[in-house]
């Protein structure tokens, strides 16, 4: 026969292990008050926790798409933004220029107007928005368009051409002997060569020819930008260079008016392909927006599973911690009493 010893210390000890457990509990149930999940997913879930980081994962990329499509769209409206004022000051050049219809606009106001213009151009090509430049293309960190100043290869591109058409410079006192047929055949010709792609490319832009192109969602991706190499802006550039740069206020009157006709000829066409720019754009815009109720409604999805896996019943996790917290509350009170026993008080 045997007998089992009961200690005063093992009967001290069995509380305090049981309230170290208990005192887990009631941080673990705490937790998951305080965060509305289980405060150990996988222990909870099991084989399922691979489900649940795979929504979560999901619900990620998506919160990415869906913030790379906010800096996409800054960027479209300050490409808007810049387009609208390139626009409103070609519309306002070339209606003094059609409004002048038979009583020939003053040149010297022509040129200045010119050379504001190309200056206003330049400014806006070389806009920027979250430290990228917006009419680079994809050489977005790169300044898209030179200054038109000397010693700028830009100016002494048109300097050169015309110094080697008429053999004399802009300056010079003989423009007024230049024929209109010398100066259409200029403004055809060589002029007009210098504003081709590669010539632009070479002594004006620095600006990629390729647009930026962004997933807007995870099977769209779209043109979200546009560059200062298109055609409307490298015809912009030389109607404001033929105004400000080919010595207009000395030529004769009649060579002044080949000049005003080429220069209507060309604003109107590169207004129109502003138009056809700021259209497509806009639809990119529009698609970002409807690409971003989509995105929102897969999030609501993807987080409605994750919390149906992961979250618990608010209820039953308080009345958890009030049942932990009354065990608690007795396995103190149990503790302290039993450290009271002591072998003098039955002496």
């Amino acid at each position: 026969m045997r007998t089992t010893f009961i200690s005063t210390l093992s009967m001290l000890n069995s509380p305090r292990t049981t309230t170290t457990k208990l005192q887990v509990e009631l941080a673990k149930a705490n937790t998951e008050i305080a965060t509305g999940r289980h405060a150990d997913v996988g222990l909870e879930l099991g084989h399922l926790t691979g489900q649940s980081i795979t929504l979560r994962q999901e619900r990620t990329e998506l919160d990415g798409i869906i913030d790379a499509n906010s800096l996409t769209s800054i960027r479209l409206n300050v490409t808007r933004t810049s387009l609208d004022k390139i626009r409103d000051t070609a519309d306002d050049f070339l209606s003094s220029l059609l409004g002048a219809s038979g009583h020939p606009p003053s040149a010297s106001l022509v040129r200045e107007a010119g050379q504001a213009n190309l200056a206003s151009l330049i400014a806006e090509l070389n806009q920027s928005a979250n430290g990228q430049y917006i009419f680079a293309g994809t050489n977005t960190k790169q300044r898209p368009v030179a200054e038109y100043t000397s010693p700028s290869a830009a100016k002494a591109s048109v300097d050169s051409a015309f110094v080697t058409a008429f053999g004399f410079s802009q300056t010079s006192a003989g423009v007024g002997s230049i024929s209109p047929s010398q100066m259409a055949t200029f403004l055809d010709g060589p002029f007009t060569t210098l504003f081709n792609d590669t010539n632009w490319q070479s002594n004006w832009s620095s600006a990629g020819s390729q647009n930026i192109e962004s997933w807007i969602s995870p099977t769209e991706r779209v043109e979200t930008s546009t560059n200062a190499n298109v055609s409307a802006m490298r015809k912009l550039a030389m109607a404001y260079t033929m105004a400000s740069n080919l010595g207009i206020a000395d030529l004769a009157e009649e060579t002044q008016q080949v000049i005003i006709k080429k220069l209507v000829d060309v604003m109107g066409a590169a207004t129109a392909e502003i138009v056809q720019i700021q259209a497509g754009l806009g639809t990119t815009e529009k698609k970002i927006a409807e690409a971003n109720e989509r995105l929102s409604l897969q999030k609501m999805f993807f987080e409605e599973g994750v919390g149906k896996l992961e979250h618990v019943d608010p209820a039953e996790a308080k009345t958890r911690v009030d049942s932990l917290t009354t065990q608690l509350q007795m396995s103190y009170a149990l503790t302290s009493q039993l450290r009271q026993l002591n072998l003098l008080n039955y002496l």
